[in-house]
Parts: C-alpha cells; sequence; structure tokens
C-alpha cells in the first residue's frame, strides 16, 4: 500500500503545497515544449482542470475520455475542465463546475488541497491550471454523455508502475500521425498531450513520498 488510509490525505497535502519545478517533468513527457515553456501567455484562454482523488485501498485518480465527435480532443483521455466562464469567481470554481458538469460531482464534497503548474497549450492557446481536489470518499457520478464517453480510474501504484509509462505512435486527423510519442498506458487506452505532463508531474511529486519499498 503507497499510503496508510489514516495518512493519505496528510500526506498529499504535504505533497501539493511543496513548491516543485515541473519543467523537467513536462519536457519529459514532450521534448519539443523547450521552445514554447517561456512564451509569453498573457492572452491565452483561460481554462482548469480538476484532478479529483479519492481513496480506495489507496489513492485513486478520475480520469476521463471524451468522445469521438468533439471538434477539439476527440477521443483523448483528460481530467474533467474547460474554459473559464465570466461568473466563475476564479478557475478553481471553473475546474469544480467544470467536474459537476461533466461527471455531476459534488462540489461541496471536494477539498482543494493545491495545484500543479499551469500548462500552456500553443495549439488552442489555452493556459490551463490544474486544481487538486480529495474526497473522503468515491463520489457519485451522473456522467455526462456529450462530454464523456467512459469513466476511468488510476491508482498510484498504477502511475508510479514503470510499465504505465511508454511510447507510442498517435494517429491525430486526417491521416497525421505522431511517432514515439511518450503517453501512460491504462485500460489499453493511451494517455498523451497535455494530460501526460499533469500524470508526469504527479509522478514526479508522489515518488519522494512513497515507502523505501516501493
Amino acid at each position: 500500500m503507497l499510503f496508510a488510509e489514516k495518512l493519505w490525505k496528510n500526506t498529499l497535502q504535504q505533497i501539493f503545497t511543496t513548491s516543485f519545478n515541473a519543467r523537467e517533468a513536462h519536457q519529459e513527457m514532450a521534448p519539443y515544449r523547450k521552445s514554447i515553456e517561456d512564451q509569453n501567455t498573457e492572452n491565452a484562454i483561460k481554462c482548469a482542470v480538476g484532478i479529483h482523488i479519492f481513496f480506495e485501498d489507496e489513492p485513486t485518480l478520475i480520469l476521463i475520455e471524451r468522445p469521438s465527435n468533439m471538434r477539439k480532443h476527440a477521443g483523448q483521455i483528460a481530467f474533467p475542465g474547460g474554459k473559464m466562464d465570466q461568473s466563475d469567481v476564479d478557475l478553481v470554481e471553473t475546474a469544480l463546475r467544470e467536474s459537476e458538469e461533466e461527471l455531476g460531482i459534488n462540489r461541496n464534497a471536494a477539498t482543494n488541497i493545491g495545484e500543479l503548474n499551469p500548462i500552456f497549450i500553443p495549439v488552442t492557446n489555452y493556459l490551463v491550471s490544474p486544481f487538486v481536489f480529495i474526497h473522503s470518499k468515491k463520489p457519485l457520478f451522473t456522467v455526462n454523455e456529450l462530454e464523456v464517453n467512459e469513466l476511468l480510474f488510476m491508482s498510484f501504484s498504477m502511475l508510479v508502475h514503470p510499465t504505465t509509462r511508454t511510447n507510442r505512435r498517435i494517429y491525430l486527423e486526417e491521416g497525421k500521425w505522431l511517432s514515439d510519442i511518450p503517453c501512460f498506458e491504462i485500460e489499453n487506452k493511451f494517455i498523451w498531450g497535455a494530460t501526460s505532463l499533469m500524470l508526469n508531474e504527479l509522478k514526479e511529486r508522489i515518488i519522494p513520498f512513497l515507502p523505501p519499498t516501493v
């Protein structure tokens, strides 16, 4: 077991409130990012995602697969989230609102314990802020089928296991492919792009806190 149940919340709060330089963790999953890390994002579209964690034998992440007919990011694995609305007080509210709209997650049952480093996505001009939430028990889900094709779960042991990390040829659209792309594999599905950067940052944040036997 990665974290004892009685200690996992305190451990996670320590992990996600500790300063962390994510540049190397991001570039490991997307080497080309070296050319855009310092890009001016002042005019980028502000977005947020919710990284929801609950305890079931061990800390477990909630992921979604987008429908194949979506205009952007079709079929990709992601965290629930989207663009900031004018009515949102801040980006934390954006992450909670989108999580509620897509998965029915009760925002009042989620405790914000920190955030990961923002990720700029040049192709859409999105600046995505990932916020980490913990839950006292597994949330009840009401899946919005217009935005979510499938609900997926990734335990921390799966995240840090060496075989979960791989490289893959990725199909984009109109016959275009990307070769040898770093990604994570879960349930025969491949996670790449911005979500893989977030997962790798999560992984690198977690590893120093793991027991020596792991």
